[in-house]
């Protein structure tokens, strides 16, 4: 995978943040039962495996202009 560049990095961020919080707000409001748990388990996985790779392959780093 080549290196992300700075937008892709904070999408990839922001949309694993906005993920997780949809699943918790589901999970309050809906009050999720324990045979929706693997589903729960699922989309904060997913949300923190975004965060993770757009931390790891991203660039983060500010350009400094000449």
């Amino acid at each position: 995978m080549n290196k992300l560049t700075r937008t892709k990095t904070l999408l990839l961020i922001s949309s694993g943040i906005f993920i997780i919080a949809i699943a918790g707000l589901a999970n309050h409001f809906l009050n999720i039962s324990e045979t929706y748990d693997f589903a729960l388990g699922l989309t904060n996985g997913l949300g923190f495996g975004l965060m993770v790779i757009a931390l790891i392959k991203g660039n983060l780093k500010k350009q400094i202009s000449n």
